[in-house]
């Protein structure tokens, strides 16, 4: 059967047309009218505590023009069986507001921090984010809470109106009054009001209630009502604070994509909480499917292993949402800035949605060639596969483009796989990863539908030129 051809304009006016024939206009939800002091268009990235490490990117190197919105990974909710207190904790508190920079060349405003002075309580990641937002009176920045191995205790803090009234005051403590953790080096590190003015609101990354994430505790079916109950707590208590301070504190959360945004949610209850829904349109495709297949589609393949589920991609997760009662103005695409790496595939149709054998490869890897997620950055300014324009392979790599699902991959039939820990080195490979010209696309979507926005992870895994969040700019514009 012959591709269509189509371009990232009709495709978005198509889908345009389509959610109005899609949602019925007794079903459509009424816009929302944004708070005076929150962002009215939104270009969010996630930037990692652990960042400093991996790659050695450092809050200087966030291309902030390019985008008004930094959520912080991460906070931890807490739990402690033997008291029964709920809490609220940084993740790392040495990167997060700790970590003295001795020179000038990882600082944003090329000062270094000086440990011996009583009057520092903050270093670190957090000392930065306040620096760039002193340079940067438009930027936010948002605490995201939990994340995929952090959630282990969101169904027991939201399970009781008590757990959820002292869970959310203990967060509101730490992140917004800035009331940080003592007692670590510098001496003077942390304290009351040490991060005062620092985050402008929370993101609520609890994935998932009701299901078992990376070891969620106590999990229940009560969890998707709960979960819309730990919202309610959230708002109600960032508006009364809020009060005391004469400003709007942001809520935000990282909702599922597809048909599990309303499994896992109360969709249309819990969003009227939000500012805005981070919708995490991406993931659709994983190491552990049974096919290599693209990790984000903007449009339906017929050839997906989930292709009966109109819902598995971008442009019909929006659909969805806006059939759910979602204002197209509260709804922020999601964005992946890695791919999916498959070894051993066929060589048949360079590899696409053929059966993958990924063994010897190892998620927690930084070496490219053995990472089922490498990033945009790796693949571009470390290994060489393909350049920042995502349209040119290298390595033996040749660059393809799938238009029924508006994406592009890379295969090379005999791929070397040095490091390994296991199998034949060199075999072939398919990534599928996210482009300029893929991302470009969802920018169109958000214009055409009037989308509040996109979001990005992470804006560390980005290449060195900034490539993939230039492509997400446009939407402030």
């Amino acid at each position: 059967m012959p591709r269509p051809r189509r371009s990232s304009m009709i495709a978005a006016v198509a889908l345009a047309a389509a959610a109005a024939l899609v949602v019925p206009q007794s079903a459509q939800a009424s816009p929302s009218k944004p708070h005076p002091d929150a962002p009215k268009k939104v270009v969010t990235a996630y930037f990692a505590d652990w960042d400093v490490y991996g790659r050695g990117y450092y809050v200087k190197d966030i291309p902030v023009d390019k985008l008004n919105v930094i959520q912080y990974a991460f906070g931890v909710p807490k739990y402690d069986p033997a008291t029964g207190a709920a809490s609220c904790d940084v993740l790392d508190p040495w990167a997060d507001y700790q970590q003295v920079y001795w020179g000038p060349e990882n600082t944003v405003d090329g000062v270094a921090d000086n440990p011996s002075n009583p009057d520092q309580h903050l270093f670190g990641n957090f000392n930065q984010l306040q620096k760039l937002k002193a340079a940067n009176p438009h930027l936010k920045v948002e605490i995201s809470l939990g994340g995929w191995t952090k959630s282990t205790w969101f169904s027991t803090l939201a399970s009781t109106p008590e757990l959820r009234k002292s869970f959310v005051s203990s967060c509101i403590d730490t992140f917004i009054k800035g009331n940080l953790p003592g007692g670590g080096w510098p001496e003077n590190a942390g304290g009351e009001g040490a991060a005062a003015g620092l985050f402008d609101g929370i993101d609520i990354d609890w994935e998932y209630p009701t299901q078992v994430a990376d070891g969620n505790v106590n999990v229940g079916p009560a969890d998707r009502h709960n979960a819309t109950l730990l919202a309610a707590e959230f708002r109600k208590q960032l508006d009364e604070y809020g009060k005391t301070t004469g400003k709007h504190y942001l809520l935000t959360a990282a909702l599922p994509a597809a048909t599990s945004a309303n499994k896992y949610f109360e969709l249309k209850a819990i969003s009227k909480y939000f500012d805005w829904d981070n919708v995490m349109t991406y993931d659709y495709n994983v190491a552990s499917g049974p096919k290599a297949s693209h990790n984000t589609l903007f449009t339906p393949d017929p050839r997906d292993p989930n292709a009966k589920n109109l819902t598995w991609n971008t442009t019909g997760t929006v659909a969805y949402y806006l059939l759910n009662g979602v204002p197209a103005n509260k709804i922020v695409v999601g964005v992946p800035f890695y791919g999916q790496q498959y070894l051993r595939t066929s060589t048949k149709n360079n590899g696409l949605y053929s059966a993958f054998d990924n063994t010897g490869t190892d998620s927690n890897s930084l070496v490219v060639d053995v990472a089922p997620q490498p990033t945009y950055h790796a693949l571009v300014d470390e290994g060489g596969y393909v350049n920042s324009a995502g349209t040119v392979g290298g390595k033996g790599y040749q660059a393809f483009w799938n238009p029924l699902a508006g994406e592009p991959y890379l295969f090379n039939p005999a791929a070397s796989h040095p490091n390994l820990t296991t199998g034949a080195a060199t075999v072939p490979t398919l990534i599928a990863f996210s482009s300029p010209k893929s991302i470009g696309e969802r920018t169109k979507l958000v214009k055409a539908l009037g989308l509040r926005g996109a979001m990005a992870w992470e804006i560390s895994q980005d290449s060195n030129d900034h490539a993939l969040i230039n492509a997400l700019a446009p939407i402030l514009k």
